[in-house]
């Protein structure tokens, strides 16, 4: 899967959760995923929205309630929500959801090989705005995810990126993510 497509099925914070949840045996209807995600049912509809432009997911027509509706996995969403339950299974801890929930959070981690520039991430994920971008590191540095090197013998300072611990298992994940 290319950065543009990583981008966009990270672009609500849920969706990841609702295909790995999905795969884990949840009923695919908007409640009981909110429930077992810990989300509000407004942020994990517009999710299942989302997942159905994708074509990740389906409105199964045999059965639910007009308003109450049950959704299924597309031939492409099945390959999508095995690796995001493998993703799920790699964060246990409720603090590391937050992180990875983020738009860009993923799609930072996936570039990150081996040892990258601030300017070269940002080249390489073009629609991201340099706040976003050094909001996500930050945070990725905070969690020990990404190591930040400073190399003081240039003038001007280099920066540069490089994962660690559970941020090299994400990115190692974030490779095998089955092209669809």
């Amino acid at each position: 899967m290319d950065k543009t497509s990583l981008v966009k099925l990270c672009s609500r914070s849920w969706s990841l959760k609702a295909l790995a949840l999905i795969n884990g045996g949840c009923p695919a209807r908007v409640s009981p995923l909110a429930a077992a995600a810990g989300c509000g049912r407004t942020a994990m509809s517009a999710s299942i929205s989302h997942l159905q432009t994708l074509a990740l997911l389906e409105r199964n027509p045999g059965s639910g309630h007009p308003l109450r509706p049950e959704f299924r996995l597309t031939r492409k969403g099945h390959a999508l929500a095995e690796w995001a339950f493998e993703l799920d299974c790699l964060l246990p801890a409720p603090n590391d959801n937050i992180l990875y929930r983020g738009k860009w959070a993923l799609p930072v981690i996936s570039t990150l090989d081996p040892v990258q520039r601030y300017s070269q991430l940002k080249r390489q994920l073009p629609p991201v705005t340099d706040r976003a971008l050094s909001i996500c590191l930050g945070r990725l540095v905070a969690r020990r995810w990404v190591k930040r090197q400073v190399d003081s013998n240039s003038s001007p300072p280099a920066v540069s990126y490089c994962t660690l611990n559970k941020g090299r298992k994400l990115h190692n994940h974030v490779l095998l993510l089955p092209q669809v």
